[in-house]
């Protein structure tokens, strides 16, 4: 006989619910206590993660880059077009580039997953401006063109400052309670050629004759194949001495007579010394080289082995027999040798600014025949200005096209396609651009930062 398990029945079926309903509310709440820690830990991970970024970020300044290319002799506002097109694109890019660059600064993870590259790239933003004041107009001396450049470069300043000043006042006013950031407007300029000069005229005009240098930061100055010494003695086939007046006389212009140094132009030569206590005229006695000075960088690009008809290597990096000047060699196994040249003991003179001197070789681009065999440069710690001439002022072709070439000249379709081979050399220098006022602008604001809490 069989007896049922009367006992048994009730108690399971009561039990089964309750273990069941136990086990939902458990897991339940230990879903909740997960998300609990898990949103807990996320938040103080972004929490962390925002307060090594922005301690990284020791500033909290933005910044916003004005740079100025101003075209040479005959030239156009479109002369720099390739320039300014590679300096856009180098901007949009430079940013995560810089910070994984900067390892000992920044976490490599938190970078590369963007953590703290969107906290920095909006603090930089590049203008882009090409010169038109002496747009055909670049046949009347340096110093008239220099003048007009000015006039610009003037207006641009104020315009640019007055808009970022309406900007951040009113975000001020938006946001009341958020940490106040200052705003700093920095100035580049790169001159090609003629444009080089122009461009030193006008930095004394907005020196001494105006209040631009109270609103920005002077950040870098360049020039690419510009003729800092003049072409007295300096062309690709050497003139006697008697010669030059007469062609510029022919030629009946005053900026050859002043890149001549004829018909009584000093303006080139007034430009590339310290005045002299006893000079009387006015613009003999003016400091053309302390404005430079006011840079946080000086570039220039010079073409080496005769490869450029219009301006010589010694004229395009002020190279000099009679210079003690010591140029050391970028290497990057060297501790901090950020520029090719650090120039010293000249005592006067535009070396003594210390410059970062590119010397280019478009000897490749040509036909082989066209090509001249020179002696390779023997790699050394540091040269003086006298071996660097020596070296380079060797005719190394027959055929001179490297002045609208290494800078990839695009004043017309024509010739974007013929100087297309330029183009490399002016994307590593929109990159060297980008890169520097990145990094000095930053350097110079931790600087400040310094000296006002000591």
């Amino acid at each position: 006989m069989i007896r049922p398990i009367v006992g048994l029945l009730p108690k399971t079926r009561k039990s089964a619910p309750q273990r069941m309903t136990r086990r939902i509310l458990l897991r339940f709440l230990f879903l909740i206590v997960t998300l609990v820690v898990t949103v807990s830990t996320a938040t103080a991970a972004e929490s962390i993660a925002e307060q090594q970024c922005s301690s990284k970020n020791k500033t909290t300044n933005n910044y916003y880059h004005l740079v100025v290319l101003v075209h040479g002799y005959l030239g156009s506002d479109r002369e720099q077009d390739y320039l300014s097109e590679a300096l856009i694109e180098k901007s949009k890019k430079s940013i995560q580039e810089l910070l994984l660059s900067n390892s000992n600064s920044y976490n490599k993870n938190d970078i590369e997953d963007g953590s703290c590259i969107n906290q920095n790239q909006n603090k930089h933003q590049f203008v882009i401006l090409s010169s038109k004041a002496n747009v055909n107009n670049s046949t009347d001396g340096i110093a008239k063109g220099g003048e007009r450049l000015a006039v610009e470069i003037s207006a641009w300043i104020q315009q640019y400052t007055a808009d970022i000043q309406e900007h951040s006042s009113s975000n001020s006013n938006s946001n009341s309670n958020s940490n106040s950031t200052e705003t700093i407007v920095t100035l580049s300029l790169i001159g090609n050629s003629l444009g080089g000069l122009y461009s030193r005229y006008a930095l004394a005009e907005l020196y001494y004759n105006t209040k631009s240098f109270d609103k920005i930061l002077p950040l870098i100055f360049g020039t690419t194949s510009s003729p800092h010494l003049g072409v007295s003695q300096e062309t690709f086939i050497e003139l006697p001495k008697w010669v030059e007046p007469y062609v510029a006389t022919v030629m009946q212009q005053q900026s050859m007579d002043d890149l001549f140094s004829s018909n009584n132009s000093t303006v080139v030569m007034d430009m590339c010394r310290r005045p002299h206590s006893d000079d009387e005229d006015d613009n003999n006695n003016r400091d053309y080289l302390h404005p430079l000075q006011q840079f946080q960088k000086r570039i220039v690009v010079a073409n080496a082995y005769n490869t450029d008809f219009l301006v010589s290597v010694s004229s395009g990096a002020f190279l000099s027999s009679n210079s003690n000047s010591v140029h050391y060699h970028q290497d990057p196994d060297y501790d901090d040798t950020t520029c090719t040249t650090c120039t010293t003991g000249t005592g006067t003179g535009t070396d003594e600014l210390g410059w970062h001197k590119i010397f280019v070789d478009t000897r490749d681009v040509l036909p082989s025949w066209l090509q001249l065999s020179t002696p390779e440069l023997v790699r050394q710690v540091s040269y003086t200005s006298n071996e660097l001439q020596a070296q380079f002022k060797r005719y190394g072709t027959l055929l001179p096209i490297a002045h609208p070439l290494n800078m990839a000249n695009a004043k017309t379709d024509l010739y974007r396609q013929l100087t297309k081979a330029g183009q490399p050399i002016m994307d590593a220098l929109a990159e060297l651009l980008i890169i520097d006022m990145i990094e000095l602008s930053e350097k110079h604001s931790e600087s400040q930062e310094q000296q006002q809490q000591q």
